[in-house]
């Protein structure tokens, strides 16, 4: 069984590559400090924090930051573009999320743009807060017998 933030990347990420406004994107796993200009626009999807806080001695609340990333070229009307793909973003990662389950909310928007050559690049930064009500973490049984 995947780890519940590994699961929560693959929705999202799968999620996003299925909407058609995001075709041309690449969706990396790992978002790296520098990305070429050829490789843009790209999408990344990541889950930095994650707070547990026990409720009862069964029960915990796990709240996951959880960003979603979008970096393209453009000109002076990118972060425009941006604020677009926002849009989409919020919608998109509600969906899957709450579709799960989940309880999701988008909590901040930060958009970035500098120069890149003589084009414009923008880094649009969503960060959304997921809650998840589970058990606390145990340990497998070790009482089973092991096959080599």
């Amino acid at each position: 069984m995947a780890h519940f933030r590994s699961e929560y990347r693959a929705l999202v990420r799968a999620a996003l590559r299925e909407h058609a406004r995001f075709a041309d994107f690449t969706i990396l796993k790992v978002w790296p400090g520098s990305i070429d200009a050829a490789t843009l626009p790209v999408l990344g999807v990541l889950t930095p924090q994650d707070r547990c806080e026990q409720e009862t001695m069964t029960s915990t609340s796990r709240r996951t930051l959880l960003q979603v990333a979008a970096r393209r070229a453009g000109h002076d009307e990118v972060e425009d573009v941006l604020d677009a793909d926002s849009e989409i973003i919020e919608a998109v990662v509600n969906a899957a999320i709450r579709g799960a389950g989940i309880s999701c909310f988008l909590d901040e928007t930060s958009v970035v743009s500098n120069t890149l050559g003589e084009r414009h690049v923008g880094t649009l930064v969503m960060t959304f807060r997921l809650t998840l009500w589970c058990a606390p973490a145990t340990l497998p049984d070790d009482t089973e017998p092991t096959t080599p």
